[in-house]
């Protein structure tokens, strides 16, 4: 798969790319968490220990 990105150029329209993404990659690790056979404490100490290490 290829993919061009075409930077912004002004900081405004940056930022509103990098919410996108963030938007989107929250989505994704929902997406798989949801998939996951694990039951929800489980899931809650992965979603809280990956808020740790972003900290």
């Amino acid at each position: 798969m290829e993919v061009i990105v075409h930077c912004p150029a002004d900081k405004h329209s940056l930022n509103t790319l990098c919410e996108q993404i963030a938007t989107q990659h929250g989505e994704f690790v929902y997406s798989y968490l949801t998939r996951l056979d694990l039951s929800t404490e489980q899931k809650v100490t992965i979603i809280e220990g990956i808020e740790n290490m972003l900290k």
